[in-house]
């Protein structure tokens, strides 16, 4: 076991030593943060940041409108200005000092009628500082018990009568922890286990492998040779959640889909526990592809054989939400590549049961082991055969790896 350790221990020393792993561990947030950036900056840039003015007919408007403290990345606010008259407010229109304006004509408290003149069209985020100045007017002096509440509206919960589904407002919301969990194995894989994939090729092309069974046994160095590189994913999942929290804490409230999003962090804690045997798993099966290929390019053509069906529940992300406790989700929920994102998918739309999920996370830990075994096996016969493609039956037969 100390073998294994130490193995473990070179493989994740290794690879984190490289400035290119640095590099690209902090690219992948690097560029989120600047899609978002560019995003709110050509949204800022294609708005007009002219006041809009208005003028109150209906003599409701005694408090100005005055901006948020923190106002959102992706909404400027725009001034509101006020006008004696509606002749007063075109000439400043035409003047281009305003780019539209709103009467608040008499009765306004009966009709709830606006009229909106402009130059530029009428955004939402106008729409909806024109409603937050009008509602806070109306109820100027009003003691309505829980108003903020009854001004944000009523939560609705959507539930089928054999309560296997559910639905909410902010389905979106529910979408969340899946697609983190599903991008997070798929880079890990790509990255850590396209490493391995591609290390134990080399090893076996410059035939280094010779020297390394000499001190340590085939299954030692795959064992360890895993562990190591899912230290190295577990590395750039802390610190990317680590910085995804920094940047939470210091824009999260800056940014109305953050700052409206709840995340279960039971079903994220569930969907580790599933993520991890997972991939071990993964990391297991590209060592068995990398010692039973020829060559690094064979390799590579091989690695889109692996991560394909992890993206299998994205094809059918509908599906798996409308009927998560359906055959073909359930199917999906079993399959050791697929089951982090699918299950994860299930939770986030039903109740799973408590014995299945743990039927899944012990299915995943038993084919991991059993990869394992098979990779320090296809590694003894990779030995044996360095210019002759190892076919994947030769591992399941007995006294194949002598």
């Amino acid at each position: 076991m100390s073998k294994t350790f130490e193995v473990a221990r070179y493989e994740y020393t290794h690879h984190i030593a490289r400035p290119r792993f640095w590099i690209a561990l902090l690219s992948v947030p690097l560029g989120i943060v600047l899609v978002m950036l560019f995003a709110a900056a050509l949204s800022l840039s294609s708005m007009s940041k002219l006041p809009v003015g208005y003028v109150d007919e209906a003599n409701l408007i005694t408090k100005p409108f005055t901006a948020p403290e923190k106002p959102s990345l992706f909404e400027p606010v725009i001034p509101m200005v006020p006008f004696a008259s509606a002749e007063e407010a075109r000439a400043a229109a035409e003047r281009g000092d305003i780019q539209a304006y709103f009467v608040v004509p008499q009765g306004y408290e009966s009709t709830f009628q606006v009229k909106y003149y402009f130059n530029e069209p009428l955004t939402s985020t106008i729409r909806g500082q024109i409603r937050s100045l009008l509602t806070e007017n109306l109820f100027t002096g009003v003691n309505i018990p829980n108003q903020a509440r009854l001004e944000a509206g009523s939560l609705y919960t959507l539930i089928s009568l054999d309560g296997t589904r559910s639905a909410a407002e902010n389905e979106i919301a529910k979408i969340i922890v899946p697609l983190v969990v599903g991008m997070l194995f798929v880079i890990v894989v790509l990255s850590s286990g396209g490493y391995l994939l591609q290390a134990v090729v080399e090893e076996k092309e410059n035939r280094t492998m010779e020297l390394m069974v000499t001190s340590v046994s085939p299954n030692e160095l795959m064992a360890g040779k895993i562990i190591g590189n899912l230290s190295v994913g577990l590395t750039q999942i802390l610190v990317w959640a680590l910085l995804a929290a920094i940047f939470v804490l210091a824009l999260g409230d800056r940014i109305p889909f953050l700052r409206d999003i709840q995340i279960s962090w039971t079903n994220m804690l569930l969907s580790l526990l599933l993520l991890l045997p997972s991939f071990v798993f993964t990391s297991a099966l590209m060592a068995i592809l990398g010692a039973t290929v020829t060559d690094t390019q064979e390799a590579t053509q091989v690695t889109g054989l692996i991560t394909f069906p992890i993206l299998i529940p994205y094809y059918f992300a509908s599906l798996l939400m409308t009927h998560p406790n359906g055959g073909f989700a359930r199917a999906l929920s079993y399959f050791p590549l697929s089951a982090p994102v699918a299950m994860t998918l299930r939770m986030a739309f039903t109740q799973v049961p408590a014995w299945e999920l743990a039927l899944v996370i012990a299915m995943l830990v038993l084919f991991s082991a059993l990869t394992i075994w098979l990779a320090g096996k296809a590694f003894r016969m990779g030995m044996l055969q360095y210019s002759k493609r190892i076919k994947l039956s030769q591992l399941f037969k007995k006294g194949g790896a002598l």
